[in-house]
């Protein structure tokens, strides 16, 4: 049951950021006057389909992607090799840059939207309020109790638990100066620092002063922004996170970053179902954050990624000749190839970290 539970509001997350992207090719072409043959979610035999007037609607069998196909793609397509109007060939260079690039553009505006919802409903934001103490460090026997609400660290106002660490980030003294409140009555209590050596998940060492005291998990409050400010925070998020995912996979492409660190579809179904359970706004902010990786991973110079057939359409742009399209094509079932490489690899590593091998291997007494 827990399985349905966290597979269901996966498939809707990721249907719709699917649908949302190959809607962007979709409408790009129809614009461009390109006609478009079929418009599928999923890969593979058909599960259900709509045949329209020009474009074959379909629901296929494996959920992880989609793909709008125009017509006259390749020229074994094309009747006497000479593209006609309406196919994709015949389109000028830049009509078709826009219809590579359209699904990326969707998505990101998706995800934004998005955002800007999410900043209007309101945000659950933790308060700066004592919910308990992780053994060994110095906050354990301060003085400290459950339920202590701080209101500065060392004179620093500080209402969410955000603001804390902001204000614990910022402390070069041996000890911080919490001044709480407690049973309606204002103190001061002075906790040690313990400064620990940690390393990001990009592998950079970082000095992070701790003093060892969990969140209460019930107290919080709903943070509401008016529209503007949504607005500004919503593009500010936006590029924020981009940022830090063209980051991680530069990470990667240059060894600094595991490659166990990436999620594949058990891990993102297990935290989508995780934030389904804690309500709208998580889920609504998970698929944000999932429409932005889905719009940098599409974006990479990989054949069979519209980022790969946007290096050859920009090569073509400036040497004003095509790349040979049965170049195009091998260099395609390759990148195709060693993407289904990589997604066996993703799935190995989701089954190792989320220990499901190891319940497999107990379950079979071995």
């Amino acid at each position: 049951m827990n399985f349905l539970f966290d597979l269901i509001p996966t498939l809707i997350v990721l249907g719709l950021l699917i649908l949302i992207h190959e809607f962007g090719h979709f409408l790009a072409c129809r614009l461009s006057k390109v006609r478009v043959e079929k418009f599928s979610i999923g890969f593979g035999p058909e599960i259900f389909h709509i045949q329209g007037k020009e474009t074959r609607y379909a629901i296929s069998l494996f959920p992880l992607g989609g793909f709008v196909k125009p017509a006259g793609e390749s020229i074994s397509e094309i009747e006497g090799e000479i593209p006609q109007p309406g196919d994709y060939l015949a389109a000028s260079v830049w009509k078709r840059i826009f219809i590579v690039v359209a699904g990326v553009l969707m998505n990101y505006l998706l995800s934004f939207v998005l955002f800007v919802t999410i900043f209007l409903m309101g945000r659950p934001m933790p308060l700066a309020q004592v919910g308990g103490f992780v053994e060994g460090y110095p906050a354990e026997s301060s003085g400290l109790a459950k339920g202590d609400r701080v209101l500065s660290l060392n004179g620093m106002p500080v209402h969410s638990w955000e603001d804390m660490i902001e204000a614990l980030s910022q402390v070069l003294s041996p000890e911080a100066e919490l001044g709480i409140e407690r049973e309606n009555k204002l103190t001061v209590v002075r906790v040690p620092i313990k400064v620990e050596s940690v390393k990001d998940v990009f592998g950079k060492t970082h000095q992070i002063p701790r003093i060892g005291i969990l969140p209460d998990r019930t107290a919080f409050e709903i943070e509401r922004l008016s529209f503007f400010p949504a607005v500004k925070e919503a593009a500010i998020t936006e590029v924020h996170l981009a940022a830090m995912t063209y980051k991680a996979l530069f990470y990667l492409a240059a060894g600094r970053l595991s490659l166990k660190t990436i999620s594949g579809p058990i891990g993102i179904m297990t935290m989508t179902g995780a934030a389904a359970k804690m309500g709208i706004v998580y889920l609504l902010h998970l698929m944000a954050v999932l429409g932005i990786s889905l719009a940098v991973i599409n974006l990479m110079p990989i054949p069979a990624l519209d980022g790969g057939h946007l290096v050859f359409l920009l090569i073509e742009a400036v040497q004003r000749r095509r790349v040979s399209l049965e170049f195009q094509e091998r260099a395609t079932q390759v990148g195709f190839g060693l993407l289904m490489l990589l997604m066996v690899f993703v799935i190995y590593n989701d089954l190792v970290n989320l220990n499901i091998l190891s319940k497999i291997k107990s379950a079979l007494g071995q």
